[in-house]
C-alpha cells in the first residue's frame, strides 16, 4: 500500500514538473516581442545618426490603377489648399458589348458610390451636405496611358450631375440620382470599346466652398452606375454600368502654396525647402522629404570597419504645430542607382520589421512621432556605401487627406536614427 501511494506520489509529481516546464516554454514563446521595445532586444553598442534632408514636391506621382480615388477640396493650415478631381471611365462588364434595344424605356439612373472616408472626420450619424458636379468629359481617357498627379481631361458640355447631396458618417455609401442628360449616353448597342469611346467618361469635383474630401472605394463591387428600365414585355429591370477598378480611373490633384511656407515650390515645382527647421508631408501629389545619409556611411565606415548592425530605428518627431491633424502612418522609399523608387528592403521582409508592431511607421501619440524600423536598409548603405537618398511619404498618399508636419535636422529634437551594433 505505502509503495503504491509512494508512486502516485512520484506520478504526480512528475505531472506537476512537466506542467510547470510546459508553461515555462510558453511564457517564454509568447511573450510578445511586438509589445517590446525592440532596442531593447540586443546587447552592443548604441549610436544616433543625423541627417540632412529636404521638402520636395511630389507631383509626379502617378494616380491610375488604384483601389481607392479621392475628390473635393480642403484647406490646409499653413500649408495650403488643394482640389482633387476624379476622372472615371464607364465600362460594361460583358466584353463583347451592350445591347440596349429601342423598346428599353429608362426609368432612372443611379450613382452609388461607397465611401472610405469623409475629410474632416466627424462622429458617426453626423450629416454632412456637399455640392457635387459631374461631367461628362470632352474626350475619352486612355487606358493605356499613365496618368499623373498634374494630368487632366477637359470637361465637355454635358452635365450628369449638379446639386447636394448629403452623406451620414458612419454609412458606407453615397447615392446619387443622375441626370436624365446621361440616358442617351448609355444606351448603346455597340462592343465595348465603342461604348467607351462613345460614353467618354467623367469628372467628379466638389464645389470650390465644400472643404470636403470624399475617398471613394474604387475596389467596391457596389461602386457603380445602375439604369433601372422597363420594355414592353418586361418591368423592373437593371443594368449595372462599370465605374470600379474594372474600368480605368486617375485623379488630378491642384495645390495652391500661395502665401504659404511652401511658396518657394509654388515657384518652382523644382525646387526644394531647407530641412533644418521643419519637414513638410502633404498627401495628393503635395510634398514628400527626401533625407541623405552620406556624410554618417562615409565616417562609420572608416571608424567601424567590422561593425555589425543589429537594429536601426527612424525616429521622426512631429512639430508642434503639425499635432492636430496628421496621417496615421509614414512610409520609407529607397532611390536606386538608376533613380528608380522602391520601398526599402525592411518593408518587404514578411518575417522581419512588422512583428514588432507600432514600429512600421505609425504615430505614436504618447510619444509625439512617428517610428519606422530601417535596421536592413542602413545595413546596406554601409555595406555599399553609397546612399543616394531615402524618402519619406504618407502612407495611402493618393487618397488620404491627412498631412503631417516634422521637427527639422537641427531642431532641439530632430529626426534621427537610433542603432546599435557590435565590432
Amino acid at each position: 500500500m505505502n509503495t503504491h501511494k509512494r508512486f502516485l506520489f512520484s506520478t504526480l509529481l512528475l505531472l506537476i514538473m512537466s506542467a510547470w516546464v510546459v508553461s515555462c516554454t510558453q511564457d517564454e514563446t509568447d511573450m510578445g516581442l511586438d509589445l517590446q521595445d525592440p532596442l531593447t532586444l540586443y546587447h552592443g553598442k548604441r549610436g544616433t545618426i543625423h541627417m540632412t534632408a529636404a521638402t520636395f514636391c511630389d507631383d509626379s506621382l502617378s494616380t491610375v490603377g488604384y483601389s481607392a480615388g479621392v475628390f473635393g477640396n480642403a484647406m490646409y493650415q499653413d500649408l495650403g489648399a488643394v482640389e482633387a478631381v476624379l476622372y472615371s471611365q464607364i465600362s460594361i462588364a460583358n466584353s463583347t458589348g451592350i445591347a440596349l434595344s429601342d423598346d428599353v424605356t429608362i426609368d432612372s439612373v443611379k450613382m452609388t458610390l461607397v465611401i472610405d472616408t469623409l475629410y474632416p472626420i466627424q462622429p458617426d450619424s453626423t450629416v454632412r451636405r456637399v455640392h457635387i458636379r459631374m461631367m461628362q468629359l470632352a474626350e475619352p481617357l486612355n487606358g493605356d496611358s499613365n496618368y499623373r498627379a498634374t494630368a487632366s481631361i477637359p470637361d465637355g458640355n454635358t452635365c450628369f450631375f449638379d446639386g447636394e447631396a448629403d452623406y451620414l458618417y458612419g454609412s458606407d455609401s453615397m447615392v446619387l440620382t443622375l441626370d436624365t442628360a446621361i440616358y442617351s449616353v448609355l444606351k448603346q448597342t455597340c462592343s465595348r470599346d465603342d461604348f467607351h469611346d462613345r460614353t467618354k467618361g467623367f469628372s467628379l469635383r466638389l464645389a470650390p466652398d465644400a472643404q470636403t474630401l470624399i475617398t471613394v472605394n474604387l475596389a467596391a463591387t457596389n461602386t457603380r452606375i445602375t439604369l433601372y428600365y422597363h420594355t414592353s414585355t418586361a418591368e423592373d429591370l437593371k443594368y449595372n454600368f462599370v465605374i470600379n477598378s474594372g474600368a480605368v480611373q486617375f485623379m488630378h490633384y491642384d495645390h495652391d502654396f500661395t502665401g504659404t511656407v511652401l511658396q518657394p515650390l509654388a515657384n518652382n515645382s523644382g525646387d526644394s525647402i531647407d530641412g533644418s527647421r521643419r519637414l513638410y508631408l502633404l498627401p495628393l501629389g503635395g510634398t514628400k522629404v527626401r533625407m541623405n545619409w552620406q556624410p554618417f556611411i562615409d565616417t562609420f565606415r572608416v571608424n567601424h570597419p567590422t561593425a555589425t548592425i543589429h537594429y536601426a530605428e527612424l525616429v521622426l518627431p512631429v512639430a508642434p504645430e503639425g499635432d492636430t491633424s496628421r496621417a496615421a502612418r509614414l512610409m520609407a522609399l529607397k532611390i536606386n542607382d538608376d533613380g528608380t523608387l522602391a520601398y526599402v528592403t525592411d518593408a518587404n521582409v514578411l518575417t522581419n520589421p512588422y512583428t514588432y508592431s507600432g514600429f512600421d511607421g505609425r504615430y505614436h501619440a504618447d510619444k509625439g512621432y512617428y517610428r519606422l524600423r530601417v535596421t536592413q536598409h542602413l545595413q546596406e548603405l554601409l555595406r555599399t556605401g553609397k546612399d543616394h537618398g531615402t524618402e519619406l511619404i504618407i502612407d495611402a498618399r493618393r487618397s488620404t487627406a491627412f498631412p503631417a508636419m516634422l521637427n527639422g535636422t537641427e531642431d532641439g529634437n530632430p529626426i534621427h536614427i537610433d542603432f546599435i551594433y557590435t565590432e
